[in-house]
């Protein structure tokens, strides 16, 4: 029987066998010992990563910081790429913008946080700037269907020719507009509660399942990271629109929920990441399902049981590969602490962002010689919201 006691039964569990004492120590060395590294970061996204458009481009060429060419692109295993992007005649393309919308997105809320510590109207403008190439991106898959936000294959221009999605691309564009959302302008809010609603229908309409990959379909019960954004979307839905009936929809993500409180997959960063920001979403909006904030924690001690007490981080449990992608994790450190004070987890993110200070550091375990670009934002967004919490 799935239901919240045994739900929290599990948590309680979870965490009683895993526990926090390691990471009860002091934080770190001070976060402005940081100020060089995210200069560096800083500089590598506005200079290497964005596009004309605002969108921050994914896995560039660790020896060249531009995307591959046709021919570099034959040193990488063609199955992995074909995996990806089948018989797609520009894989290159394909790519440089896998993940663009989820750089994009934690690029622009890092400014959102950086203008808040500095006031620096130069972080509100780059903040803006990568919002209005996320609404963009929606704008080209409007074009397909309302609500689709398409991984745009090739650029801008190209976005509304692809029929790839993922639930991670738009986990991370709906926390970034969610939090542009209180200082847009009226046309900004508009187009932001528009995308919120039609994405919320689109979902909605294809019973909360959508391909990946043209191999596999993805749901909230087979694929747990995907609650981030089905949770979240359908309750700013209600909100914007003023339809209570959207949140008639979070009864059937209860049985998925109750298992993630168990589910070791979900010690992944980047699902750990999703889930955390979509979470943190849904309860700034007011929901008030108790499991939430309680994932919230089982999800952050999961993950950090893959990160060193000197801040190396590891892919998977077997620990086999070392990835950067701890910063995923770094990232949403305040927000757990902010629920569960005794996790002192800003003082891991702290040692993770020490451990972390290169450009070369963050490579792709999957595809070697590729910048890993949401370590590199991630990296930027836990450092401003580490600077904002010692303001």
């Amino acid at each position: 029987m799935h239901s919240r006691r045994n739900f929290i039964k599990g948590s309680l569990s979870l965490l009683a066998a895993t526990g926090t004492s390691q990471w009860c120590a002091a934080a770190g060395p001070a976060v402005a010992a940081l100020e060089d590294p995210a200069a560096r970061f800083h500089d590598f996204v506005t200079g290497k990563m964005m596009d004309a458009d605002g969108l921050c481009r994914s896995m560039l060429n660790a020896e060249t910081f531009r995307p591959w060419t046709e021919q570099q692109l034959t040193k990488l295993d063609s199955r992995l790429l074909t995996d990806m992007f089948q018989n797609s005649p520009d894989k290159s393309g394909c790519l440089a913008y896998e993940n663009a919308l989820m750089a994009t997105g934690e690029f622009a809320q890092s400014q959102m946080v950086r203008h808040r510590v500095t006031g620096e109207p130069a972080a509100l403008e780059l903040a803006e700037r990568g919002v209005r190439a996320m609404l963009a991106v929606a704008g080209e898959g409007r074009h397909y269907m309302p609500g689709f936000l398409p991984k745009p294959f090739g650029g801008l221009a190209r976005a509304r020719y692809s029929h790839e999605l993922s639930p991670d691309q738009y986990t991370k564009v709906v926390a970034a507009l969610h939090a542009w959302r209180p200082q847009a302008s009226a046309k900004e809010r508009a187009a932001i509660d528009r995308f919120f609603v039609e994405a919320a229908d689109f979902f909605i309409a294809r019973k909360f399942r959508h391909a990946f990959r043209h191999r596999t379909i993805v749901t909230a019960d087979t694929h747990h990271h995907s609650l981030g954004l089905f949770v979240s979307i359908v309750v700013l839905a209600a909100n914007v629109s003023g339809k209570a009936g959207y949140r008639a929809h979070l009864k059937e993500f209860s049985r998925a929920l109750d298992d993630s409180a168990t589910d070791e997959k979900l010690a992944n960063f980047n699902m750990t990441s999703l889930l955390i920001d979509g979470f943190d979403v849904a309860i700034k909006e007011g929901c008030d399902d108790p499991r939430l904030p309680e994932l919230i924690k089982s999800l952050w001690i999961r993950a950090i049981k893959n990160i060193d007490p000197d801040g190396t981080s590891y892919e998977g449990e077997n620990r086999r590969n070392v990835t950067p992608e701890g910063t995923r994790a770094a990232a949403c450190a305040t927000m757990v602490e902010k629920l569960h004070p005794a996790t002192q987890a800003t003082a891991l993110a702290a040692k993770v962002l020490h451990r972390y200070t290169q450009i070369q550091q963050m490579v792709h375990y999957r595809i070697p010689g590729a910048i890993f670009e949401v370590s590199v934002t991630s990296w930027l967004l836990a450092y401003w919201r580490l600077r904002e919490k010692a303001k």
